[in-house]
């Protein structure tokens, strides 16, 4: 008989690896894996049959689950170490795949894999359209039975890596109500805080505000965002984002997941505030600051520079409850603007989704 793998333990380990490869693509992290098998796996994805990358999936799943399953047999027919590679791939890959907006096939059993394949040379199906794409798999499956858990899961972090990149070169559309309440918005605000995104959501809630703002009450405000981790100085930027008013900068704001110290406050003052004589100076942060911060800040108001901090959350959610319906309108289409802008990384659009998806479910509304 067949070895079985609990679904369930199976997209646990999917999500938290496919978590950590989201982390290693956004950070550039380098990859410590054969050079070979490195090569060998980007011939797998310049191939146009896509079930043999797809498949590779479940088999490390299965390597790392299970190591009595030999993961050459994926189709229950081959005896007791066999799998069913298509449950798996139905039941766990496929749908834990689309809800993050990864490209996948319909089934890679489906196609080019039917008939009860094996993961060896001159294995069934014989015939392949990319025999060298198909030898390639072979060759990883192989690296792949030699490997204890913790080197295949280094290798499925690898490989999800590898589809996270693959992400970035398709279309995500984003969700949106028609038109989205107080409520709503509070709610999808409070789920976006909530994702891991090294302050790139805070920063984009941040900058649609400001924007919303201007637009809503005619300040004619240019908003400049500069992005996360880059040097302000190199960009010569103000702040994370800076607000001017023709050339007058308006304000500069720093937005911040991290606990904010004194010393910095010192430094962002003479590195940013008093060089440029600015009088208004923000922190829009998510943690509270550290003891002594606000009292560094204060010193600074006596020679004419205010720098001050307020809560993203609480900041964003009383100027939604102010700006009206038509504004509210409009912040989620600057956050939609913002989010479809050409470089925005696929990770935070499968966020958005998904925590819109939550606020609206909240109210047993739609989304469109």
């Amino acid at each position: 008989m067949a070895r079985q793998i609990d679904s369930k333990v199976a997209v646990e380990l999917l999500a938290a690896t496919f978590a950590a490869a989201e982390e290693d693509f956004n950070a550039k992290a380098v990859i410590g894996l054969p050079k070979k098998i490195v090569e060998v796996t980007e011939r797998l994805f310049a191939s146009e049959t896509q079930a043999y990358r797809e498949a590779l999936i479940g088999c490390a799943v299965a390597r790392i689950l299970d190591p009595q399953i030999d993961i050459r047999l994926p189709a229950t027919r081959h005896g007791d170490n066999s799998f069913s590679g298509r449950g798996l791939a139905d039941r766990v890959i496929s749908p834990f795949m689309r809800k993050r907006a990864v490209p996948i096939s319909a089934g890679p059993y489906l196609s080019s894999l039917r008939g009860g394949a094996r993961f060896m040379p001159g294995g069934e199906p014989r015939i392949q359209r990319d025999q060298g794409g198909f030898d390639a798999l072979v060759s990883v499956i192989d690296f792949l039975r030699e490997l204890d858990a913790g080197a295949a899961n280094d290798y499925l972090r690898f490989l999800l890596r590898r589809f996270v990149q693959l992400r970035e070169t398709g279309k995500i559309d984003l969700r949106k109500i028609a038109k989205p309440n107080f409520e709503q918005l509070g709610l999808l605000i409070d789920g976006l805080l909530k994702v891991k995104s090294g302050g790139r959501i805070a920063a984009l809630l941040g900058t649609a505000m400001f924007i919303t703002l201007s637009e809503c009450h005619t300040l004619g405000w240019t908003v400049e965002f500069q992005g996360i981790n880059v040097a302000d100085k190199a960009a010569g930027a103000i702040g994370d984002i800076t607000i001017k008013k023709g050339e007058k900068i308006v304000l500069g704001v720093e937005v911040t997941e991290r606990p904010v110290e004194p010393s910095r406050v010192t430094l962002i003052f003479e590195q940013k505030v008093s060089p440029t004589g600015l009088e208004d100076y923000l922190f829009l942060t998510t943690a509270k600051p550290e003891d002594g911060a606000l009292t560094a800040a204060r010193g600074y108001t006596a020679v004419g520079h205010e720098m001050n901090f307020v809560s993203l959350r609480e900041w964003l959610v009383h100027n939604l409850a102010t700006i009206g319906p038509v504004c509210r309108v409009l912040f989620q289409a600057k956050m939609i603007e913002l989010l479809s802008a050409p470089g925005s990384a696929a990770d935070l659009k499968v966020a958005w989704n998904e925590c819109m998806d939550a606020a609206i479910h909240a109210k047993g509304e739609t989304a469109t």
